[in-house]
């Protein structure tokens, strides 16, 4: 069986020929696609193939990328001399059995990322929360410092609504994913832990695990280690390393958020490092969290000798990423949120930053991410859900993974009837969930839309129905 020192080898020599095809099964992801287009930048001829069409999809044939719908073995029949494979597509695919029959090379997406940093300053943003956004926030910055940067966002971002750029400037930033464990692959200029909790049942047995995955990430910072120092467990991690530079909201970090003034859909604050007063920075989306995104942003963005001034005009023109904090609908009458968040600490402060927006009352409705996540973190769910006024719990998006006993919304909706007052509808369809949620809505409420699966669809629906 090959190491995984022998498999980064032969995806090193695959890339370094920047020529011949490849085929990404599973393209429709988020993080494939800003791969793919990485790749077909350098000079490759590259195909995909995904289960169902999309926007991403839509957005790679736009860009010359040709997508076709479902995997099937005469995808791989053609000239093909690499394939890639997302951790969505089961390994037993018929896709990848045929691919394996020709002898093809098959990398996971994971093992490919990390390898294109190679040559250029590179920087890779890591941490339980927040990553998308903090990521998206570095590039802003550096675009408006004129660094003209690469970068790989696992999200739409900017008036594009791109996922990938690839920049003139020797500048590499992407997010590193840490839920398969492949960020310990990454051995980048500027590391970034924006935080370390639980996450990824279906991958890590246990917490420590975990934390064993970010350790050796952030041992692998090259030149500087950008970690929050507000979240216990990455302080612990990086606190004691020479390489370290912490940013949050305590007096102890390095590169200090200080008189923050939350606004209607919006915050303001001050900026220090190592007791220095910067100057204040106004961000466009609302929360605690995008301040401290803010500030890890600012943090990388001193350690590559940015100006502040570049970084406050970088972060006040800031555009909020895709499905983070995203109005789909706002006028006086109805204000529609569609947000990502999946964990309950995402969504302890999704509510925090909905309730600053002053709207009569919040109603939500909330599509759980995973069995394993659900069983694993169920009771703490509901009460990160507090100063909600009604809530519609929609059925458990699987993300290719089967039934769990205690990981369903039935079982989720037996921890609320426990462990909180909020009242709660159970739906068995995303149809279902849209028909409770109608009659609940009043004019003047804010609708929040939760949650990582397709549970979008609902913030569409309401959007054509409250219009």
């Amino acid at each position: 069986m090959e190491s995984l020192a022998q498999i980064t080898d032969r995806i090193r020599e695959q890339l370094q020929r920047s020529r011949g095809a490849v085929h990404l099964a599973g393209i429709g992801g988020i993080g494939m696609a800003g791969l793919a287009y990485h790749l077909y930048k350098r000079g490759f001829e590259v195909s995909g193939c995904d289960v169902s069409f999309g926007r991403t999809t839509e957005w790679l044939a736009a860009r010359g990328i040709p997508v076709e719908q479902g995997h099937h073995p005469a995808h791989v029949e053609r000239d093909i001399d690499w394939l890639i494979r997302s951790a969505a597509v089961p390994e037993n695919s018929a896709e990848l059995t045929a691919a394996r029959a020709r002898g093809l090379p098959i990398f996971n997406r994971g093992w490919v990322l990390p390898l294109l940093l190679e040559g250029a300053y590179s920087i890779a943003v890591s941490g339980t929360h927040g990553k998308t956004t903090t990521t998206a926030m570095i590039a802003q910055v550096f675009m408006t410092a004129g660094r003209d940067p690469s970068y790989c966002v696992g999200g739409e971002w900017n008036e594009g609504r791109d996922m990938a750029g690839v920049g003139a400037g020797n500048v590499m930033i992407v997010e590193a994913d840490e839920s398969d464990g492949t960020v310990e692959l990454y051995a980048p200029d500027v590391a970034v832990i924006t935080n370390i909790e639980y996450d990824h049942m279906e991958n890590f047995r246990s917490e420590e695990a975990l934390v064993k995955c970010f350790r050796t990430f952030a041992g692998k910072a090259q030149r500087t280690l950008v970690y929050g120092e507000d979240d216990s467990r990455a302080r612990q991690v990086c606190g004691t390393l020479e390489k370290g530079l912490s940013f949050g909201l305590l007096a102890s970090a390095r590169v200090r958020g200080l008189e923050v003034v939350p606004g209607s859909g919006a915050i303001s604050f001050d900026v220090t490092h190592d007791g220095v007063r910067l100057g204040r920075v106004a961000l466009q989306v609302p929360g605690i969290h995008n301040v401290q995104n803010a500030l890890a942003a600012c943090a990388v963005a001193l350690a590559s000798g940015i100006s502040f001034e570049d970084i406050r005009r970088g972060l006040n023109a800031f555009q909020a990423v895709r499905r983070r904090f995203e109005r789909v609908l706002d006028n006086e009458d109805w204000l529609v949120i569609s947000d990502y968040s999946h964990h309950p600490t995402e969504i302890r402060a999704l509510v925090q930053a909905a309730r600053g927006i002053g709207r009569k009352r919040i109603v939500a409705v909330f599509q759980p991410h995973r069995f394993t996540r659900t069983k694993a973190l169920g009771a703490d769910f509901p009460p990160s859900f507090e100063g909600i006024d009604a809530l519609v719990l929609a059925p458990v998006y699987a993300a290719s993974e089967a039934s769990l006993p205690g990981g369903a919304s039935s079982d989720l909706l037996a921890l609320f009837d426990r462990f909180s007052t909020i009242p709660v509808l159970l739906a068995d369809s995303l149809p279902d969930a849209w028909a409770k949620l109608r009659p609940l809505l009043r004019k003047g409420d804010l609708l929040l839309v939760i949650g990582a699966g397709d549970v979008e669809k609902v913030a569409g629906w309401a959007k054509n129905a409250l219009e």
